[in-house]
């Protein structure tokens, strides 16, 4: 039986063995079982592509439907503070008069920002305590002024958010006498409709505490350990004429004392 030499068939098988060995080095196969079953799972993986396609169109609605929905909450949230800054700041003068800055302005702008999860709106608070135009608070209020500044806004928070605690750390810093009292007056009326904390070194804001604790500090052992203990009876009148009289507590102190703690008691 005789065979017949096909140059064409040749070639083509050569060119088959060549594309079989060039894609067994590149996929790093021994053998032609391996190329067969990595072929398959990158069929698979083209399938997984046409899926992720399908879910990248699907959550691009999404995001298209979530930024309609933010523009208009967006829109919504700046028209609600343009009506509510006015109010607010009128609330805010009508504190900082009661704390004797009878004269002082108090204004708020709001001032485009970039989007973000509270709109689009950059809050800007003004204030001039000679009546002038109030220009940005944090150029102008001096540390007593912050002071009052923070406490007025602290007690609008108090009253419309709901908050059970508030600790206001030497919010008082900067200012004595009868703003003292005034500020001692605000801030424990915030505590008939929440709990408050005040740490303060002012003797007419300690005064008007209904409870009195004294944090020390002493060394134990090479270490630093903080103490707190509730002061009453004639050991606070003695802790409030140490405020007002320093380290050598007078009669006067102590007299002035007394007449604090009965005010606070009246009130």
């Amino acid at each position: 039986m005789g065979l017949e030499a096909s140059p064409q068939r040749l070639e083509q098988v050569e060119d088959r063995l060549s594309l079989l060995y060039s894609l067994l080095k590149k996929h790093s196969c021994s053998t032609i079982a391996q190329l067969i079953s990595l072929k398959e799972s990158l069929a698979g993986s083209a399938l997984d592509i046409d899926s992720l396609q399908e879910k990248i169109s699907s959550l691009e609605r999404e995001r298209e439907s979530a930024s309609t929905e933010y523009e208009a909450v967006k829109a919504s949230l700046h028209k609600a503070r343009l009506q509510a800054a006015p109010v607010f700041a009128d609330a805010v003068m009508t504190s900082l008069s009661f704390l004797e800055l009878e004269k002082s302005k108090f204004a708020v702008d709001l001032l485009e920002s970039s989007d973000g999860p509270s709109g689009a709106d950059s809050v800007c608070f003004r204030f001039a305590s000679d009546g002038k135009e109030p220009v940005d608070v944090a150029k102008c209020a001096s540390g007593g002024e912050m002071s009052r500044i923070m406490l007025s806004l602290k007690a609008m928070m108090a009253r419309f958010t709901g908050m059970p605690t508030m600790i206001f750390d030497e919010i008082d810093t900067g200012v004595s006498g009868s703003v003292a009292d005034k500020m001692g007056s605000l801030i424990c009326s915030m505590g008939d409709s929440m709990q408050v904390f005040s740490i303060t070194h002012l003797p007419q804001v300690a005064a008007k505490g209904r409870a009195h604790y004294i944090v020390s500090k002493s060394d134990c052992d090479g270490r630093t350990v903080s103490t707190i203990r509730k002061v009453e009876g004639k050991e606070r009148i003695m802790e409030i004429a140490r405020l007002l009289s320093g380290s050598v507590i007078t009669d006067a102190a102590i007299a002035n004392a007394q007449a604090l703690l009965s005010e606070s008691e009246i009130g």
